[in-house]
């Protein structure tokens, strides 16, 4: 991307970031097979998610707190949430950038290297959440499965967890693609992560409660509940009141704590590149 405006002056800081964000959009735009492919996988595994679901509560009351249309739509809402995982995908990203050397022309830009990835990463997201998950969510909806939300105040929170959610997951990835300086390549390292113990503690396959008591506790000692247990049981309804502002806040210090050290990180990624000459 030039590093001069269309009248050839120098861009500030938010245009500069908002040229990254529409870079990423548009990247997301060119991949429609990936696309289209995607949207149908996640839908089909939706399906057959609720399905089993609705099958193990037949003839079922209340399963840890949670009835069958409470349960029902807090499926819905976690592996809608998890879409952000399959699209924005910051690791890899930083991953082929380091193996091409194409990260040298970055750190090149008078822009921050994280703030510009944040940006990148926000327009696939917005790509993602206007045609994969509100299409989902509105489909779901239509079909009597996502119920609405439990509360006005679960509809007030509901949108500032789910981004904040967002922003947990991004701070993970970029620890892990920045990893890369050191590995060059760090798919085991995500996998391990991201589908091992996120795939565990992130609320994505059942909701937190349902895990043993000791379980539960490490669970909510990680980072991983705020990506999708967090915003999904806030608008089903088994986090209210003063407990899911709570919650919520949780999930700011989990953001401050990412990406605090995320840049640690990268700052010690990058003495490393100026130490070996580049």
């Amino acid at each position: 991307m030039s590093l001069l405006t269309a009248d050839g002056r120098q861009p500030t800081a938010l245009e500069a970031y908002l040229g990254f964000a529409q870079r990423g959009f548009q990247r997301a735009i060119t991949y429609r097979f990936q696309f289209w492919s995607e949207l149908v996988i996640n839908l089909l595994y939706m399906y057959i998610y609720v399905s089993l679901w609705r099958a193990l509560y037949a003839h079922r009351g209340a399963v840890a707190g949670y009835g069958r249309p409470q349960l029902l739509t807090y499926i819905v809402v976690s592996q809608t949430l998890i879409t952000f995982q399959f699209t924005i995908r910051v690791w890899a990203a930083l991953e082929q950038k380091v193996r091409t050397g194409e990260v040298a022309i970055d750190l090149m830009r008078p822009v921050d290297f994280q703030g510009m990835t944040l940006a990148t990463a926000c327009g696939t997201a917005l790509h993602t959440l206007g045609t994969n998950m509100l299409p989902k969510l509105s489909l779901f909806a239509l079909a009597g499965v996502l119920g609405r939300p439990a509360s006005p105040l679960a509809l007030a929170l509901f949108p500032a967890s789910a981004a904040l959610g967002f922003l947990v997951l991004f701070g993970i990835e970029f620890l892990i693609g920045v990893s890369a300086f050191w590995l060059v390549e760090v798919r085991g390292l995500y996998s391990v992560v991201m589908w091992g113990t996120a795939g565990l503690f992130s609320g994505y396959f059942l909701p937190l409660e349902f895990f043993p008591r000791w379980l539960g506790a490490i669970a909510h000692a990680l980072p991983f509940p705020a990506m999708v247990y967090t915003p999904a049981a806030i608008y089903a309804g088994s986090l209210t009141g003063m407990t899911a502002v709570t919650a919520v806040l949780g999930q700011l210090v989990w953001v401050a704590a990412l990406f605090g050290a995320g840049r640690l990180l990268f700052g010690l990624a990058y003495r490393r590149l100026v130490v070996q000459g580049g």
